[in-house]
């Protein structure tokens, strides 16, 4: 199995970010600066021009921050997922090099999804969470113990980020012409101090020690697509 980070689709994605915030931030710059020579020096004093300034001064801000926006997510977007990774390497010893493991996954027409795992049963997306404490999902819904021992309901839910992430994806591969593809979903835990437990989960759920035996119960009990949709999928979330 390959463990790979698509680096270059994200660094594409950053350059994207950095491009057109770049070209808003230079925009709503002028569109400011030009607010303020009107102001001193008006072209004409009427109260239409008056409300061309109030709309350059407008505009002129919401585009500087926008492009602010843009180039800091530019800046800032994730270069690995360390857990991914982990969970990538527990995988090698069971899955050979039919399969392809792609962590980080960071694509405009999907978002962002922590791992996708593409072979003959089809692509299996991974929600991967370092939560420690205990953690009961009953269907989609997540209780977790809080730090004065009471259950409440949870603030993040792994399952529903799943779900989200699933249907994202297999919008994106119908978009490719590979709507046959079959998606899967799994949400793993990572933490070595979490304490998990189920009733009728819509996601499998585990830990990494259980990992590939709870995928031989879902994903991993057929194969559902030949060698060309394998490397098809691969390389439309890689370069598509």
């Amino acid at each position: 199995m390959q463990n790979i980070n698509p680096s270059h689709s994200i660094a594409r994605r950053g350059r994207f970010y950095l491009f057109f915030g770049g070209l808003a931030f230079f925009g709503g710059a002028i569109a400011l600066t030009l607010a303020v020579l009107f102001f001193f020096f008006p072209l004409w004093e009427t109260a239409s021009f008056g409300v061309v300034r109030a709309l350059l001064i407008l505009v002129g801000l919401v585009t500087l921050i926008g492009g602010i926006a843009l180039i800091v997510r530019a800046l800032t977007l994730q270069k690995d997922n360390p857990l991914a990774y982990a969970v990538g390497e527990a995988l090698t010893q069971f899955l050979d090099n039919r399969y392809t493991y792609l962590r980080n996954v960071s694509k405009r027409q999907v978002g962002y999804i922590d791992a996708v795992l593409v072979g003959p049963p089809g692509a299996l997306v991974f929600r991967i969470v370092d939560y420690p404490g205990q953690w009961i999902n009953e269907r989609s819904e997540w209780i977790v113990k809080t730090r004065n021992g009471k259950m409440s309901p949870a603030k993040t839910n792994p399952t529903r980020e799943c779900v989200k992430d699933v249907y994202a994806l297999r919008k994106f591969l119908t978009k490719h012409g590979l709507e046959r593809v079959p998606v899967y979903a799994i949400v793993v835990f990572t933490s070595p101090h979490v304490q998990l437990s189920a009733s009728g989960p819509v996601v499998p759920i585990c830990e990494i020690p259980t990992l590939y035996q709870i995928m031989r119960r879902d994903y991993l009990t057929d194969e559902r697509i030949a060698a060309p949709a394998i490397r098809s999928t691969v390389d439309a979330i890689i370069d598509g």
